[in-house]
């Protein structure tokens, strides 16, 4: 790939959050999230295998039960590889094998559909897709955990794909045609995971035959233009087709990949990083729809994954402040402060409804997201090792020379310090780079080792730059000012943010308040600042309120048409808006002059 710089993300067990930065807590709650549903939930993720549930005149949501599992399984042996959690290591170990024993000889997993009675569609246009996400456990457990039966099975399961759905000559192919969406094409991302695990050729050609043949992703490679369908799946089909362009070496349909992410962030992203309204993509602005169906969670999780991997392909910074708008804001909004609770669709405010619905793939998504938090923190190329977020952490980077270590001690968001230390080996020759956000402002490092008139240099990716030599430990103290700022939504509707953090009005802080009007009562004034910082223990104004977990909140004095002057206001993060049941609000007007 000549016109990118490919970069590598360290593995889930080289990574290991530390207490003090924002994901920490979070992570800590998947981990028992992880437990809880392996320890409750384990027989009926593994029940969807043994038995067909569906049939004619039971509940539809029963047709992709067996999406549960692969979820299941990919996130937990991330989490074990990264956490050493010996508990939850053995039972990886323990349900892929039970995964595994529900292969069919011909490599299908679980009992086959009926030929006793005619299928409807949905019963057949969701066929494949559990299918992949079976694939999806079974190949990360194989990567991190080295077991060789779960290839071979996630193998068996590409060859009845391949088998099952070839040929692929023409648009009209049953393949092509008898998906949900999506639900189909979606395969065509392990199928090149596959490939590249196993070198098997059948596995590439069927994914360029899909490629070519199917419609929406023609159109989408000829125009630059995202198909606007569930973004779940959309996303999913992109990230596959961009592993099909690097194991081809196709430059340009890896830069039409770039070119259509970057449509849907100007045209589809919310600004606290996710998108989709009612599970699908839409034509004109935003909305900011009250308790709405915004944001589903499965969504957010597929959007991460396709950022993670177009960073990973090119290097492109703007991908990493993407992940981190992402993660801070609409994944974690998306989970409960005790990690314990998911909700289906995230809103920008009222009410967050967790567990909600019969439907319950998102519940198992997020923590799919939460699982990839670590793998986020550094990068590297070849000896140059990169911070991309400011993240309490240890992690030991395999690079080209060898190991090194870093460890991060951050007080993010709250504060814009970070303390890095760096050990290198004897021999070892190589550089460290600091991501400047582009939210920040008075951007400063101080290094030792280093003259204080050289402290690094800026580079036009927004980096800054050390070199280093082998067998020396090295500090460098990370200070800036988190910048308070705007982004618009859609016509004279706008986000306040701090740092990458999207802020609410919570009730929970403001009393006295009514944030449902159709006239707006609540607008930001031509002149606005985050005047002061509130410690996290603040007593709220409501009698036998007892939150879960602290929160952080700022002062901010805003309009408000119930008075002559401007009122004074407590924000706090998005993700931390509503989590106890208060009503909240994310979207304000600006004051129209």
């Amino acid at each position: 790939m000549k016109q990118f710089q490919s970069t590598t993300l360290p593995s889930p067990d080289s990574v290991q959050l530390r207490a003090g930065g924002r994901f920490f807590d979070r992570y800590q709650g998947n981990i028992r999230y992880l437990h809880h549903l392996h320890d409750h939930f384990g027989d009926f993720m593994r029940g969807a295998f043994a038995e067909r549930r569906y049939s004619p005149g039971k509940l539809l949501e029963r047709v992709w039960d067996g999406e549960y599992a692969g979820k299941w399984l990919d996130s937990a042996t991330r989490t074990a590889a990264s956490t050493q959690d010996k508990q939850l290591r053995r039972k990886v170990d323990a349900f892929a094998k039970e995964l595994r024993d529900n292969q069919q000889p011909d490599g299908f997993m679980g009992q086959p559909l009926p030929n006793d009675r005619e299928l409807n569609g949905w019963e057949i246009g969701w066929n494949v897709w559990n299918q992949w996400t079976s694939m999806i456990g079974l190949l990360t457990h194989y990567e991190i955990r080295g077991e060789k039966a779960s290839l071979d099975t996630a193998a068996r399961i590409g060859d009845w794909v391949v088998t099952s759905q070839s040929p692929i000559d023409h648009d009209t192919a049953t393949f092509l045609t008898n998906g949900i969406g999506f639900t189909n094409v979606a395969v065509i991302g392990q199928l090149t995971r596959l490939h590249r695990l196993t070198g098997n050729d059948r596995y590439l050609k069927f994914v360029g035959d899909v490629i070519t043949h199917f419609k929406p992703i023609r159109k989408m490679l000829t125009s630059g233009q995202p198909h606007l369908i569930h973004p779940y799946m959309l996303s999913a089909v992109l990230t596959g087709i961009v592993d099909y362009a690097v194991a081809t070496e196709d430059d340009e349909m890896l830069s039409t990949v770039v070119a259509i992410w970057r449509s849907l962030v100007t045209d589809h992203v919310f600004p606290t990083g996710s998108l989709g309204n009612h599970e699908d993509l839409q034509e004109g602005p935003l909305e900011d729809l009250q308790d709405d169906q915004l944001q589903e969670t499965c969504a957010t999780t597929e959007w991460i994954f396709l950022t993670q991997r177009l960073y990973e392909v090119t290097g492109f910074p703007e991908f990493i402040s993407a992940l981190e708008r992402t993660t801070y804001n609409a994944l974690l909004g998306a989970q409960s402060s005790d990690g314990m609770k998911w909700c289906y669709w995230t809103p920008l405010r009222y009410s967050k409804h967790f567990f909600h619905g019969p439907t319950r793939c998102c519940f198992w998504s997020g923590p799919r997201g939460i699982a990839r938090l670590p793998q986020l923190i550094y990068a590297m190329q070849d000896n140059l090792v990169t911070v991309n977020l400011f993240e309490s952490s240890k992690a030991t980077l395999h690079t080209a020379s060898g190991p090194m270590s870093v460890t991060q001690r951050s007080q993010f968001p709250e504060h814009g310090q970070s303390t890095i230390e760096i050990n290198t080996p004897p021999g070892w020759q190589g550089g460290l780079r600091v991501r400047i956000p582009d939210w920040c402002k008075d951007f400063f490092i101080q290094a030792n080792h280093f003259d204080q008139t050289n402290q690094g240099e800026v580079t036009t990716n927004g980096y800054r730059s050390f070199d280093l030599e082998g067998g020396q430990s090295y500090t460098f103290n990370v200070s800036f000012e988190i910048a308070f700022h705007q982004e618009l939504l859609s016509r004279n509707d706008y986000a306040m943010l701090r740092g990458p953090e999207v802020l609410s009005v919570d009730l929970r802080d403001n009393i006295d308040t009514w944030l449902g009007s159709q006239n707006e009562v609540i607008s930001i004034p031509d002149h606005v600042t985050l005047q002061s910082s509130q410690s996290s223990d603040h007593d709220s104004p409501w009698s036998g309120m007892q939150e879960a977990t602290p929160r952080t909140r700022y002062r901010i004095n805003l309009n408000d048409k119930r008075m002559a002057d401007l009122r004074p206001y407590f924000l706090t993060p998005y993700a931390d808006a509503g989590n106890d049941g208060a009503a909240f609000r994310t979207i304000f007007p600006r004051q129209e002059s």
